[in-house]
């Protein structure tokens, strides 16, 4: 029973943790992209910072400051804030906070907060780096950022999970695909919820064509498990059944306004 409960206790842990020219008309299925407050900004890097005569109204203006305060909000979030790549700051985050990766999630802020300090990414790999670029407001909600990251660095800190899996340095090299993560934040300007590990090329880097947490594991020699059946049960059976500690989804407490109902990897494939 111990061995069983180490197994699940590794596959559940190693769990977690894109106007050139312009028409004389814009089609109606792009006037919400025209008229939106990040017409004049990149959108992942590819926009185009063109002047419009008509874009110095009050209304205007003040899109435009709200969207560069969240930018640049996002931007020291994700780089001093997260929990993932520095110490969290758990000031920045909404009591209705939720992460969600492709294989991790929903987590609560409980839960989220619980599993980033277990882990401390940031002493294993002391030179993590998302060297993120591309930071967007979503057309559809001026609340999201979207942003791109390929992380770096060299685990030759602390072992991974010193009191359980105790997985010990080995100047392994971090060499990560292109991710899209997002944060969305409430109207205190608190972040809401966090995406990541949605992998744009799973092709580049040495992360197996998987980001996140998943990805690292990969690049330092921590094989990780397919998504499927046997990771599936491992992620219920370790968050559900036998308390290893850090679940691989928030069994309860998950704030209301998130309504989709697949937990860990269901839904991924």
């Amino acid at each position: 029973m111990h061995l069983f409960k180490s197994n699940v206790l590794l596959l559940s842990m190693t769990a977690l943790a894109c106007d050139a020219f312009v028409a004389p008309h814009v089609p109606s299925n792009a006037q919400w992209l025209h008229n939106s407050p990040t017409h004049q900004n990149s959108f992942f890097g590819f926009g185009l910072d063109t002047k419009n005569p008509t874009s110095s109204s009050p209304s205007s203006t003040s899109n435009s400051a709200k969207s560069k305060a969240l930018i640049e909000k996002a931007k020291d979030i994700i780089y001093n804030k997260s929990g993932f790549y520095s110490p969290f700051d758990s000031d920045i985050f909404s009591k209705e906070f939720v992460f969600r990766g492709p294989i991790i999630g929903p987590l609560n802020k409980k839960d989220y907060l619980k599993t980033m300090d277990a882990f401390q990414v940031y002493n294993a790999i002391p030179d993590i780096n998302p060297n993120a670029w591309g930071f967007s407001i979503d057309p559809q909600d001026d609340n999201r950022v979207w942003f791109m990251v390929r992380n770096s660095g060299t685990f030759t800190g602390r072992a991974f999970l010193p009191d359980s899996l105790n997985y010990e340095a080995n100047g392994a090299m971090i060499d990560g695909c292109p991710e899209t993560f997002s944060i969305t934040f409430d109207d205190d300007q608190k972040m809401k919820c966090l995406t990541v590990g949605y992998v744009a090329d799973r092709f580049s880097g040495n992360t197996k064509g998987q980001g996140a947490a998943a990805g690292i594991f990969n690049a330092i020699g921590l094989p990780f498990p397919k998504v499927g059946p046997l990771l599936r049960f491992a992620q219920w059976f370790g968050t559900e059944v036998v308390d290893v500690g850090l679940p691989s989804y928030s069994a309860k407490d998950v704030p209301e306004w998130w309504t989709d109902k697949n937990v860990g990897t269901g839904g991924y494939l």
